[in-house]
């Protein structure tokens, strides 16, 4: 099974990596310009321009289609070049954002038109890069490697555009030439990109890998092929994660990059930083984190005491580490009835995940199942999905009752615990130096 999953995730997998490799060059003078939601708006933008070809008839993926996205672009791109000559007085993140909002809600009002507007825009944020074809991607690495080229031949006006981009001093007109060859260049690799890949994950392309990066090297040079490893370890990771757990494949590497992306910052704080640096960074975290636990168990505890009948996730999780429950504060009848309907719950569980396995293994195995079958499977899933709730029902309220039981005998308890050891932390804090 892995050599299907292996082979079936190879082109997305080689797409990714194209993306984080030109993305992640974007990303690094996007960070010196200072306008990290420009891509946001330029990506938005691009799905104004496909969302009003799809209402004129035209495919996403057709000439025309492309046709459309790239010229919505370059008159984003236009706006935000025209926009560095207000930087003086005004952040131009103030004026990105206005073209962000802006062209979402004219995408709105022109999917309001379409019969099937809200799949159009589902597919817009997460993409369908599972869907991209060997032929694309041939297109994507003749187009990238063309701007690539480009933008090295003329990488010394670019980084200076981008280094004296918040210099208020600096003669907005001197770089406006080049600050449109980047946006111009950058509308037509988020034009591209987006129509694969979808708004949220051409985000993370463009800017995680370059803040990785970033956070290790000043020198853009190191710091691209620190970018490109973070990225391609990331969608490497998201592309077959989202195989291992059923997800969408945009959602889940969307997350993996975040996840990329908060273990490198504690590796730059932790491991890598200077030794005094480390050292206070440490220090620091261990007093954030203990305050950060003890606070939640404090107000765990006083949610008990409060709201017995409400949810209570920290309380359930060290039950479940303690491997104590609310049946010890039941009745011998109350307690029965309460394994019995978390055994019935389970099983139905273990029903449900049979059937999903069942059907998932036909379709890798190339065995599609009828219609009937497909119909069949949808009935039972649905109906132990129905008696599993009934089951959560029992328990919730033979819990509900315990709880209200425990709350003095627990909540309580828990609560003092977690607020005292949080004041102590907190003063210990305070004295460190």
């Amino acid at each position: 099974m892995f050599e299907d999953v292996l082979a079936f995730a190879a082109l997305p997998l080689a797409a990714a990596i194209v993306f984080t490799g030109i993305h992640t060059w974007f990303g690094l003078q996007v960070l010196r310009r200072n306008v990290v939601f420009a891509d946001l708006a330029l990506a938005q933008v691009s799905a104004l321009g496909a969302t009003v070809a799809v209402v004129a008839g035209h495919a996403v993926q057709s000439a025309a289609g492309y046709a459309y996205t790239l010229i919505f672009t370059a008159v984003g791109a236009l706006m935000l070049t025209a926009s560095r000559g207000f930087a003086r007085s005004v952040r131009q993140e103030a004026f990105i954002g206005v073209l962000y909002v802006v062209a979402t809600a004219a995408t709105v009002l022109v999917v309001d038109r379409s019969p099937q507007g809200a799949e159009h825009v589902k597919k817009m944020l997460v993409g369908g890069i599972l869907s991209v074809t060997a032929d694309e991607l041939v297109k994507f690495i003749i187009l990238y490697s063309i701007i690539g080229a480009i933008h090295w031949l003329l990488r010394r006006p670019l980084l200076a555009a981008a280094a004296d981009h918040m210099d208020a001093s600096t003669d907005t007109g001197k770089f406006a030439v080049w600050d449109l060859v980047f946006y111009l260049s950058f509308g037509v690799v988020v034009t591209s990109s987006v129509a694969t890949a979808g708004v949220l994950l051409v985000f993370c392309f463009l800017i995680v890998p370059a803040l990785v990066g970033s956070l290790f090297s000043p020198h853009i040079g190191v710091a691209l092929v620190i970018g490109w490893i973070a990225g391609a370890a990331a969608s490497a990771a998201g592309i077959f994660g989202s195989f291992l757990l059923d997800a969408p494949t945009g959602a889940v590497t969307v997350v993996t990059f975040a996840a990329v992306l908060v273990v490198a910052g504690a590796i730059r704080a932790f491991i890598t930083a200077p030794a005094a640096e480390r050292s206070r960074n440490r220090q620091r975290g261990l007093h954030v984190g203990g305050l950060v636990l003890c606070l939640l168990i404090g107000f765990s505890g006083a949610w008990v005491v409060v709201a017995p009948a409400g949810d209570h996730p920290i309380l359930a999780m060290i039950e479940t580490a303690t491997g104590t429950g609310p049946d010890r504060f039941m009745s011998p009848r109350e307690r029965a009835e309460y394994l019995e309907a978390a055994a019935i719950e389970r099983r139905h569980k273990g029903e449900i995940d049979q059937l999903h396995d069942r059907e998932r293994q036909s379709r890798w195995q190339g065995d599609e199942l009828t219609s009937d079958e497909i119909r069949r499977i949808g009935s039972m899933q649905q109906t132990l999905t129905e008696m599993g709730r009934g089951e959560r029902f029992v328990m919730d309220y033979l819990r509900t009752r315990a709880r209200e039981r425990e709350r003095w005998y627990v909540g309580l308890p828990l609560a003092a615990i977690g607020f005292i050891a949080a004041a102590a932390i907190a003063r210990r804090a305070r004295r460190a130096p």
